[in-house]
């Protein structure tokens, strides 16, 4: 069996795969930035580590990196949230396999104006966008049909949907660009795959039916996989390794277009259970399938309920959303990393106070990968 580090056990979606690979035999480390994160309590884990922060300290990072691989004896290192572009820079220094892309090839993807051109160039059907790098060159083309959007973001942060150019207050520059890009219409997904090498080994869709802040919180498999193939297609053009993740929209004419793409690993993890053998595909390279049951987020959950309480339907379809789905992050019979979340959600939002920042994006100020 491997001993496996997995970085940003802040992420529930990092302890869920942590704990995966240990219930198959595999030896398992957490790593953060953070002392109190959510795999902290937790049982399995062989050891949690600290890191310093990748984004302000990328050299120490490196360093930690290269010795903690040495000292440990680590087989494979896999980076899972906003720290795989840290961890891309770093990609070939390692004495182990390193479940990531190169930083060329994830800047490519993440850069939302770059990755519609090569998307388009592997002849895949997207939405118009055109780069913005000055406000007023592209006022007189805003319309109700239009999404303006950070070249680059997460979270569906910044995202102003039918623009007003009256109202427009942003900033935007060669060294902040935006992006213009045609709005679709049709139902939205969220795309993830596991991938080595170019191939794809496994992939899974879910539905946006349950957001915070343009996130999802409710996660349900739709069955429909690589919707258009998409993930097969930019995975085999750049030899992709690692998780990789995209939002499209599937239109009324049946042809699915992606909208963005988020090069690393994304909720749909959550989808995964313990017979699915998702350590096969990551060490191995074999094609797995994904059949784990609906997984909802508690708190996040509840905050949908609020702020969507008078829209017609919605508590009914949340109730039975609810019902069908099991926490992802909260257990009766352990209570401890529920309590953990919450003494990071005090943490985060002294982040946000103290950087002026939401607290979504408080949660990856030390990962953040804003280009070179």
């Amino acid at each position: 069996m491997a001993k496996i580090l997995v970085t940003c056990a802040r992420s529930p979606a990092a302890v869920h795969l942590g704990r995966l690979l240990h219930e198959s035999g595999h030896s398992v480390m957490l790593a953060d930035t953070k002392r109190l994160h959510l795999g902290r309590w937790r049982s399995w884990p062989d050891k949690c580590l600290r890191h310093p922060s990748p984004r302000h300290q990328p050299q120490r990072f490196a360093e930690w990196l290269q010795n903690v691989v040495k000292t440990e004896a680590i087989d494979c290192v896999i980076p899972v949230y906003e720290e795989t572009f840290h961890h891309g820079l770093n990609h070939g220094t390692l004495d182990c396999e390193h479940f990531c892309s190169d930083i060329e090839t994830l800047d490519r993807l993440h850069n939302k104006f770059e990755f519609i051109q090569f998307a388009r160039s592997c002849g895949i059907e997207v939405p118009e966008t055109i780069m913005v790098e000055h406000i007023d060159e592209i006022k007189s083309k805003l319309t109700s049909n239009h999404i303006l959007k950070p070249v680059y973001s997460r979270f569906g942060e910044n995202v102003i949907l039918k623009p007003n150019p009256s109202k427009l207050n942003i900033k935007v520059n060669k060294t902040n660009p935006w992006i213009l890009q045609q709005r679709l219409d049709g139902k939205q997904y969220c795309l993830q795959g596991i991938c080595k090498n170019g191939k794809v080994l496994s992939s899974v869709a879910y539905s946006s039916d349950f957001t915070v802040s343009k996130t999802s919180v409710f996660f349900e498999k739709t069955g429909k996989g690589d919707l258009g193939g998409i993930i097969e297609k930019i995975a085999s053009n750049c030899n992709y390794t690692g998780f990789l993740s995209f939002d499209v929209i599937l239109g009324e004419d049946g042809i699915a277009r992606p909208i963005e793409c988020n090069p690393r690993a994304t909720s749909a993890l959550h989808l995964y259970a313990m017979q699915d053998k998702i350590d096969d595909a990551i060490l191995n390279g074999n094609t797995v399938q994904c059949t784990g049951v609906s997984r909802r987020l508690v708190l996040p959950m509840w905050f949908n309920l609020l702020a969507n309480l008078f829209k017609k339907n919605h508590v009914r379809e949340w109730r039975k959303a609810r019902k069908r789905s099991t926490s992802v992050e909260w257990n009766v019979f352990d209570p401890r990393p529920g309590l953990l979340q919450l003494i990071s959600l005090v943490g985060f939002a002294a982040v946000a106070l103290r950087n002026r920042t939401s607290l979504i994006a408080a949660t990856t100020h030390e990962f953040e990968w804003n280009g070179k």
